[in-house]
This record gives structure tokens, sequence and C-alpha cells, in this order.
């Protein structure tokens, strides 16, 4: 029965890596750390890389659940999700939550500086 538990718990564990992935407003240097979907941003508000993907403003279901398309946010004519955010702990360290962003309504995770 305890070798039954073992090797259940090792599926389990095992199927729940499958889901992991780079998601919007991880860290990236280069393009493939962003998935297959995805591209790394390195501009002066995306410090250590930003992975986003390509997507239409104005439509958020475009983007990855929690994130917003932000228009030129990748470069000029290149829109790109942002990760939304309601407070500065919800971006990774480096990073602060900002209105407005790039005239975009909902709050996204930018430099912090």
């Amino acid at each position: 029965m305890k070798l039954r538990w073992n090797v259940l718990g090792a599926v389990v564990l095992g199927l729940g890596l499958v889901g992991c992935g780079p998601t919007v407003g991880d860290a990236c240097t280069v393009d493939d750390q962003c998935g297959d979907q995805g591209f790394c941003i390195n501009q002066g508000y995306t410090p250590g890389g930003y992975c986003s993907q390509s997507c239409v403003p104005g439509k958020d279901d475009t983007c990855p659940s929690g994130s917003t398309c932000v228009s030129e946010g990748a470069a000029k004519d290149v829109s790109a999700c942002f990760l939304k955010c309601g407070s500065d702990a919800d971006c990774r360290t480096g990073y602060k939550c900002v209105g407005n962003f790039k005239g975009n309504p909902a709050a996204v995770c930018v430099a912090a500086d």
C-alpha cells in the first residue's frame, strides 16, 4: 500500500510539472525562453527581459489569463501582453505596478525605475 501512494505521488508531481512553463512577465534574455508563442522584450522598462506574446489592442482575450494587451508594448507597431497587477506585490523583484502604461487602462508590471 505504501508503494502505491509513493507511485501516485510521483505521478501527480510529474503531471504538475508538465503544466509549468514560461508566463507573461517572466525574466528572459532570448525569445526561446518564452515558449512557443512568446517572445522576449528587452527594453528600458523591462530590465532582465520580459516574456510576452503578440496581441490585438483592445482585445485582452488575445493574451493569456492574467495579462492585458498593451498597444506598442514591445515596440512601435508591436502590441504585447503585460502582466496585470493590483499592487507592487503582484510584480517580480525590480518591477512595480503602474497604471496607464502606454495608455492601457489596466495596471501592469513594468520597471521600478
